[in-house]
């Protein structure tokens, strides 16, 4: 997923692939950086407490 304000890629860059790729597949629409960071926070964290899929 490209998005145009470099925090957002920056941040979206730096999460576990399994969270990308949750991301990815979701089709939510992210059009904050706050939205994205709450995203990829509760996923990140739901993966790693095994709630998640695995990679």
């Amino acid at each position: 997923m490209k998005y145009r304000e470099p925090a957002m890629e920056r941040y979206f860059s730096s999460l576990p692939p399994a969270v990308k790729s949750y991301i990815n597949r979701s089709g939510v629409e992210i059009s904050t950086y706050g939205e994205l960071m709450q995203i990829g926070e509760h996923f990140r964290h739901s993966m790693s407490a095994g709630h998640g899929e695995k990679s």
